[in-house]
């Protein structure tokens, strides 16, 4: 399918639109991290209980990315994407009525909850306006929505922290919440391409969303593919999560910036995602229009992100304040985070356009369960150690390491063209016993 002029020139503001959704969204996140140590000085919490406080915004957060995921395949995404930012922007209401930990804790269950399939959600609404071979450099810009809103925007909530209090910040996030769904009201509509069948001519790539009947679900989330962009998906948000929640800690208690300081500090991750995530995702797709495999053009590109990240988190307990350490942060934390554009880009190549919104429903459940432990494991590490310092470094080292292992990893499993290979093989001989209509089998092979 050829898409109208008119429909390319408002593609665009659709992923502008998008783009400052995801900001909003981040920056809720990253606000609790720049609050913690006022937070945990004016509620007298312990580490543990701030990262318990913190994991709460992830206990329905997988489950809601799961579920709407689902539903985003039958319910038009411009709808759904409304309803998110109307109940995030309302769940926060109550911290200024009453600002105490069950108040804390219930807020960011709500946030999380309405937050969770935003990335999901959002790539299925792009993916309606950009056939295959041309989704991986607008999935790149929603990434750099996403580091605008956890970094651009930091020195400004810090500013309001700093001045006004961190419960204004959070009705400031609120504010600005509800007037992007009024917004949005008026600019977001469907996508032309709900098949992905609909490829741009001479793509290479071939999608396996083409078939006209589904795989099944279990097939698909244990494909090489989704397991090993899952493992990267993981790690990357391992990172994200010490990013949002404790890295501010770390950088005023360890490494002893104040906390105006670290509001510019964080700022430059952000920069990095900003300059790295089109750049990467522009050579992502110069690869595939030279004809190198998917697998390599996006899977290796991809892991080799998360193995730099975490190698550049190994050197940061060991390295004294100044710049080495701020180079160390920046890499660290602003590299790993391509997983997810080259994740959901992978996904793309072996589902079916009919199940994508479910399986990356799922696929994000299953990544954002490191939001759920991070924060609280990392707290336990701090609390549990002989100083806080020490904890602080132990747990951002063990971060490191588990993403390199798992980038590595990644990198070996990726492989989109092996699993069409098997689904076509799996559908012949289910097609033999007559469990998969013959339908499935002549467009698997076509």
């Amino acid at each position: 399918m050829q898409l109208s002029t008119h429909d390319i020139r408002h593609r665009w503001i659709v992923v502008t639109g998008l783009f400052f959704f995801l900001a909003i969204n981040f920056a809720d996140k990253a606000l609790m991290g720049l609050a913690a140590e006022p937070i945990m000085r004016e509620l007298g919490l312990t580490h543990t209980q701030f990262g318990r406080i913190a994991a709460s915004f992830f206990l329905l957060f997988s489950l809601s990315s799961l579920l709407v995921g689902l539903l985003s395949d039958r319910v038009k995404t411009r709808w759904l994407l409304l309803a998110m930012a109307v109940v995030w922007s309302v769940s926060q209401a109550p911290l200024l009525l009453a600002a105490v930990p069950t108040t804390l804790v219930m807020s960011r269950i709500l946030l999380g909850a309405s937050e969770g399939p935003a990335y999901p959600v959002a790539i299925h609404s792009l993916y309606k306006w950009f056939p295959d071979a041309e989704r991986t450099l607008p999935t790149a810009l929603l990434t750099i929505g996403a580091a605008f809103g956890a970094g651009f925007i930091a020195p400004v909530i810090t500013a309001i922290i700093l001045y006004f209090g961190w419960r204004a910040a959070f009705l400031a996030l609120a504010v600005v919440g509800l007037v992007w769904s009024a917004i949005w009201l008026a600019i977001g509509r469907e996508g032309p391409l709900e098949s992905a069948g609909d490829r741009a001519p001479g793509a290479q790539v071939a999608e396996a969303a083409s078939l006209e009947e589904k795989i099944p679900l279990r097939v698909l989330l244990l494909s090489r593919t989704c397991l090993g962009c899952n493992l990267s998906g993981f790690a990357a948000y391992v990172v994200l999560a010490l990013s949002t929640i404790w890295l501010p800690s770390y950088l005023v208690r360890v490494a002893g910036y104040s906390l105006m300081q670290v509001g510019w500090i964080v700022v430059l991750p952000a920069f990095g995602q900003m300059v790295m995530a089109p750049l990467l995702g522009w050579w992502s797709q110069r690869l595939m229009k030279r004809g190198v495999a998917s697998r390599h053009a996006r899977g290796t590109l991809g892991a080799a992100a998360v193995v730099l990240s975490g190698s550049a988190l190994l050197l940061m307990p060991v390295l004294p304040p100044g710049a080495g350490l701020i180079a160390a942060v920046t890499v660290g934390f602003s590299l790993a985070s391509f997983a997810f554009t080259t994740g959901v880009a992978l996904a793309g190549e072996v589902v079916p356009a009919s199940q994508r919104g479910g399986v990356l429903g799922i696929n994000i459940c299953l990544t954002t369960l490191a939001g759920l432990i991070t924060p609280a494991v990392m707290g336990q590490i701090i609390d549990v150690a002989g100083d806080a310092l020490t904890g602080y470094r132990l747990g951002i080292a063990l971060a490191g390491g588990f993403a390199v292992v798992a980038g590595v990893a990644s990198a070996c499993l990726v492989d989109p063209a092996g699993d069409r290979r098997r689904f076509a093989c799996l559908a012949s001989t289910c097609a033999r016993i007559g469990a998969i209509p013959t339908t499935f089998v002549r467009n698997t092979h076509e």
